[in-house]
């Protein structure tokens, strides 16, 4: 696959691109994402589908500029995909022609049902595994869904009901919600019942700007959208408030202001569906069309998914930042082979062995941005970059383990500000002490054989080397517990 690929996706609302750079044979990362609200839908619907000649006009100009961006940064390969506007439209062709003859770029209009199918694999792929669920991607003329059984797509749908659809065809026209909310229940009758599902995977601009009202509103240790969960229940008199709320109403409950157009009616369309549902829960998904699309080729012999285990941010991250993978990767088995050895002391869940194996592999990365205080770059990477395959709690988690692998342990003080992701601070302690352990058994970067054992009170760490090193460095760790530690 080429190095650097354009992912363009034009919708009813909103010209996206992304542009992917990969870094080994199925690891990759964003270097650039540009965005332009063309409105190429705008009009049409009053005029049977028809685009209009400005919103056209548009989207030409945006594609251009796309194409310039494309050129410098030297891509290589361009998907450039168009939903429901242009594959509703009786004069798309022209403007395809027209873009192709003028750009050189080729368009490909996707129906709904593939539509669906992208975003799912966007998210399956992107989030921590998710075993059933229903994926829910509101557009500006549609609004598209899939169902997730164990962990495979099963089945899509699309509901001719989007943002810029409802807008033009109700909203502006001060139709009641009592009617709109009838209009879009005709559509949603059409949901198999099937579809009901406990989760939701919410893929889009307006559940990605409700979650992110929803992180203010509940004061969010983080600030990344992609991963973050909330209950239903919890946040439905929000949603409510922002369907009844008129235009100027809206910036007072803190919409954004590129926002003020769609919000209502993409929350209607969420509020309607998830009612339909029966839904409890949502995860938000950063990932939608634009990278399922760009999986869907990246894993065209891999049955659309990763392999099972296969984290794609940390495999990126390693890929970029990684000094010593060998060290990192011996580091881990170090540190695993101690979690299972002291087990009997710490009496920590076997889960979190997971957070730790990881926060070994990536514990160096922050030395390539500088030497001196590399833990702290370590913790700021982690914190804003391991955002694919990994809940917001094991993130947070492995980059506390990241920050305190020195010789102190982390307070309450310390991990406050991210508290109610964190477990327990006594396995904090517990995993930031392994962590450290580990890397100091192997300060002489030697990776010789070793062997533990406990018992007695007594860790015995049995060595073919001397582990001079070694011996100074453990002497100087806190341990969160009494018990002796002996090199042989």
């Amino acid at each position: 696959m080429s190095k650097r690929t354009a992912i363009i996706d034009i919708g009813s609302n909103s010209a996206r691109m992304a542009i992917f750079e990969k870094s080994s044979r199925f690891a990759f990362h964003l270097i650039s994402e540009t965005k332009s609200r063309v409105r190429i839908g705008e009009g049409a619907y009053n005029f049977e589908g028809v685009l209009q000649d400005a919103a056209l006009q548009r989207a030409f100009n945006a594609l251009e500029e796309f194409n310039q961006i494309i050129k410098s940064l030297k891509c290589t390969k361009i998907l450039c995909i168009a939903t429901s506007a242009l594959r509703d439209a009786p004069n798309s062709f022209e403007f395809i022609k027209r873009v192709s003859d003028k750009l050189n770029i080729n368009i490909k209009i996707i129906d709904g049902k593939k539509e669906a199918y992208y975003g799912a694999v966007g998210s399956l792929n992107y989030l921590k595994e998710t075993k059933n669920a229903v994926t829910i991607d509101i557009g500006g003329g549609s609004t598209e869904l899939a169902k997730i059984e164990n962990g495979n797509i099963v089945e899509t749908i699309s509901l001719n009901i989007g943002t810029v659809r409802l807008k033009e065809l109700y909203f502006d026209k001060k139709i009641s919600l009592e009617e709109i909310r009838y209009a879009i229940a005709q559509e949603i009758d059409t949901i198999p019942k099937r579809f009901c599902s406990d989760t939701i995977i919410g893929i889009g601009g307006t559940l990605r700007s409700l979650s992110k009202m929803i992180m203010e509103k509940i004061n969010y240790p983080l600030k990344t959208v992609h991963g973050f969960e909330y209950s239903v229940e919890s946040h439905a008199e929000l949603v409510e408030r922002i369907i009844s709320s008129d235009v100027l109403e809206l910036k007072n409950i803190g919409v954004r202001k590129d926002r003020y157009d769609t919000m209502r009616e993409g929350c209607i369309i969420f509020q309607s569906i998830y009612q339909a549902l029966a839904s409890k829960s949502v995860i938000t998904s950063g990932a939608g069309v634009r990278e399922g699309a760009y999986l869907c080729d990246l894993l065209r012999s891999n049955n659309h998914k990763f392999s099972p285990g296969f984290k794609l941010s940390l495999r990126s991250m390693k890929d970029r930042f990684s000094i010593h993978d060998k060290n990192d990767l011996f580091v881990k088995k170090i540190a695993s082979l101690l979690f299972d050895t002291l087990s009997p002391v710490h009496n920590i869940p076997e889960k979190y062995k997971f957070e730790l194996c990881v926060a070994a592999e990536l514990y160096n990365i922050g030395t390539k941005l500088g030497f001196y205080q590399n833990q702290l770059h370590s913790f700021y990477f982690v914190v804003n970059n391991l955002n694919y395959g990994f809940s917001h709690e094991e993130k947070i988690l492995i980059a506390i383990l990241i920050k305190y692998h020195t010789k102190k342990l982390p307070t309450d003080e310390d991990a406050q500000e991210y508290k109610t992701l964190l477990p327990d601070m006594q396995i904090v302690n517990w995993l930031s002490f392994l962590l450290s352990l580990a890397k100091a058994i192997n300060t002489d970067l030697s990776m010789g054989k070793i062997e533990f054992s406990y018992q007695n009170h007594t860790l015995s760490i049995q060595a073919e080397k001397k582990l001079f090193l070694a011996k100074e460095s453990i002497k100087q760790l806190i341990k969160p517990a009494s018990f002796a530690i002996i090199i042989k």
